[in-house]
């Protein structure tokens, strides 16, 4: 399978879905397959992924804060007998009044700490995550309080401790 046929046939499986294709010049040419579809359909798109290519290899989370809706976008790589390997970025947004997003651990179980993270920093929940643990931030971190959410949800100034570190928010005080 090609990017052009990738492209076919999740088309015709998701006709609703966004696909756009980018490409990088240098320093090694190579076709990026970017797709966005609504959260309703982001568990069953990723399966269908998967069962296009079940040696499917899922990378990373990249998530966002986008004013009134958190993003997510899941970077993997397919790989084929035939022809080059195609890097994928599937995305879905949910708004933050209901942020919510069915986990993908079932169909890729190597997203567990990535959907992890985010639940942590940005308080996007995966519903059926098997291990909703905290990975990074203490036990006693406040409820509610995510480091990386640009609305009042984030962290407030007053929080930060900067245990004598040179940088200090706001600049020196005198």
């Amino acid at each position: 399978m090609n990017v052009d046929e990738f492209i076919r046939v999740f088309g015709e499986r998701f006709p609703e879905a966004e696909i756009r294709v980018s490409e990088n010049k240098q320093p090694h040419p190579r076709k990026r397959v970017w797709v966005t579809v609504e959260r309703e359909r982001f568990h069953d798109a990723m399966a269908f992924i998967k069962e296009l290519d079940p040696r499917a290899q899922f990378s990373i989370i990249i998530a966002r804060d986008a004013g009134e809706t958190l993003e997510a976008k899941y970077h993997m790589e397919l790989f084929w007998e035939e022809g080059e390997s195609i890097s994928l970025i599937v995305g879905t947004s949910v708004p933050k009044d209901d942020p919510k997003l069915p986990t993908v651990t079932d169909v890729f179980p190597s997203a567990l700490p990535y959907e992890r993270e985010v639940q942590e920093f940005y308080g996007l929940f995966f519903e059926g995550i098997p291990d909703p643990r905290r990975l990074f931030l203490p036990d006693d971190w406040p409820e509610g309080v995510y480091p990386l959410r640009l609305d009042d949800t984030g962290i407030k100034p007053e929080m930060v401790k900067n245990a004598g570190h040179p940088y200090k928010i706001g600049g020196a005080k005198k």
